[in-house]
């Protein structure tokens, strides 16, 4: 029920057309991310929200922050480009990578 509510409640944000300074990495996570990347989605085989480790591993394959957020923008294995949010830009993808990565 929470990723309901959080999915619900934050989808207004992105919708609204708020711009990367205004959005938050934690507030794309809970309108976006959140779907594939919650610890609690095990259906997925994305890495999870505060896997450090399994982050760190993905950054190194894919060249670094940047590499990441290149995959989101561009899709990879079964995310879609941009996670999905056509009206997401490569900031707030970088943020809520950061947040997805340093969130305990």
């Amino acid at each position: 029920m929470r990723l309901a509510t959080a999915l619900l409640a934050a989808c207004g944000l992105l919708a609204a057309g708020a711009s990367p300074a205004q959005t938050t990495g934690r507030e794309v996570y809970e309108a976006v991310c959140i779907a594939c990347h919650a610890a609690e989605n095990v259906m997925v085989s994305s890495p999870k929200l505060g896997e450090g480790k399994e982050w760190q591993q993905r950054m190194e394959r894919a060249g670094g922050l940047d590499g990441l957020v290149r995959n989101a923008m561009q899709g990879v294995g079964a995310m879609p480009a941009r996670g999905g949010k056509p009206e997401l830009d490569a900031a707030q993808l970088k943020a809520a990578i950061r947040y997805m990565m340093q969130a305990d």
